[in-house]
């Protein structure tokens, strides 16, 4: 059989889900030589089914003929998505390799290697309830970011040229003085007529710190620095 402990985070730990299956299998009659556990830090949400390693490995190994059954701990640690549960699920159905979730407590398919349509419903639920949680999860990272962001905080990604992250003030973005000057110059030697790549040369000539041609480029293209984007 195959243990199959995903986690996604650093905070979460591959051994407390890898002994409890690991214990549910040796009740089942697995000796420890017929256990193969795979575990792998990776994300549920932002990779597809054939981007998964944890997945991906699983297959590899349930294609030896080897193996005639998969423990997870929940449904959400296989996938987060309806599409790739399904999948999942439809190759296990199809190879008669059975699907043992800890919890809820799930058991596909019955002895006799069909699937038990309980035991279906009951996974086709909890692949609903993964993937409308992720999306929840998704929306309440947006809002926070948003949020952030209406504050004048820090809410990840790059930020332009000229600003800086004050961490001692409650991670607000504020001017970065030195770099401020360098954008105002630059705005100020463009209007005088000189080119986007002889900028940095004239920039140099007047004491300023050296930059780059692209990092001209940026700060001339971004709205943001003209108050036409937010």
């Amino acid at each position: 059989c195959i243990l199959l402990v995903r986690v996604s985070t650093e905070s979460q730990s591959f051994e407390a889900q890898e002994k409890e299956l690991f214990d549910l299998a040796v009740k089942d009659g697995y000796s420890k030589e017929q256990i193969t556990p795979i575990a792998i830090k990776e994300s549920a949400i932002k990779l597809k089914e054939e981007e998964r390693l944890g997945l991906q490995k699983m297959y590899e190994y349930l294609a030896t003929g080897e193996y005639d059954c998969v423990y997870a701990w929940e449904v959400s640690r296989i996938a987060r998505t309806k599409k790739v549960l399904f999948s999942v699920q439809d190759r296990l159905v199809r190879n008669k390799i059975q699907l043992i979730i800890k919890n809820p407590s799930v058991k596909l398919l019955k002895d006799n290697g069909e699937i038990d349509e309980a035991a279906e419903m009951v996974f086709t639920l909890f692949a609903q309830l993964s993937e409308s949680e992720m999306r929840n999860k998704k929306d309440r990272f947006s809002r926070g970011k948003r949020q952030k962001a209406s504050e004048g905080k820090y809410a990840g990604a790059n930020i332009p040229f000229g600003y800086k992250v004050d961490y001692d003030n409650d991670k607000k973005i504020v001017v970065d003085e030195e770099r401020a000057e360098i954008v105002k110059a630059t705005y100020n030697l463009y209007e005088e007529g000189i080119s986007q790549t002889k900028i940095p040369i004239e920039l140099e000539k007047r004491g300023y710190p050296r930059i780059s041609i692209p990092v001209v480029s940026h700060i001339l293209k971004n709205e943001s620095y003209t108050g036409d984007r937010k």
